[in-house]
């Protein structure tokens, strides 16, 4: 059908270590590396991101704010990974995600020792905490489509 001819050939450049956003910006940019964050379409406004200073949680509870805390983190988490999978001797990478999964283990273990756990692992936290808990609560939670989320 068409005789061997190539249509294409892609040539993508090796992403290499650079400056990483904190994991507020980089939940707002849609990446953890200022070198991707690239418009997909240039508009005249500002994509309706929330400005400097301009609180996204106005009037939100403490459960909504750390929700949106382990959301952040855990975006960095798997963007941090996403790229240790090209570069897995990176030692700053490393480092960052290192990091960043120690952050998130600890907000979850907060959100579930103050509300409840989100995931199977978080029981272990509060078992830990709470030898005697006889408590299999994971799913006292909402579904998330009941409005729950990590």
């Amino acid at each position: 059908m068409f005789d061997r001819e190539h249509l294409a050939i892609a040539s993508v450049p090796v992403q290499s270590w650079g400056e990483v956003y904190d994991e507020n910006e980089a939940f707002d940019k849609g990446t953890v590396f200022p070198e991707l964050d690239q418009p997909f379409f240039v508009t005249a406004g500002d994509g309706g991101s929330p400005k400097k200073g301009q609180s996204i949680l106005k009037g939100k509870q403490r459960q909504e704010e750390l929700l949106l805390q382990i959301q952040k983190v855990s975006f960095a988490v798997d963007d941090v990974r996403l790229y240790m999978d090209t570069h897995p001797t990176d030692g700053q990478g490393l480092s960052l995600l290192k990091a960043m999964l120690k952050k998130r283990k600890e907000l979850l273990k907060d959100f579930a020792l103050e509300f409840y756990p989100l995931t199977m692992d978080c029981m272990a936290d509060i078992y830990e905490e709470t030898p005697e808990s006889e408590c299999y609560c994971w799913q006292d939670g909402p579904s998330p489509w009941e409005g729950g989320r990590v």
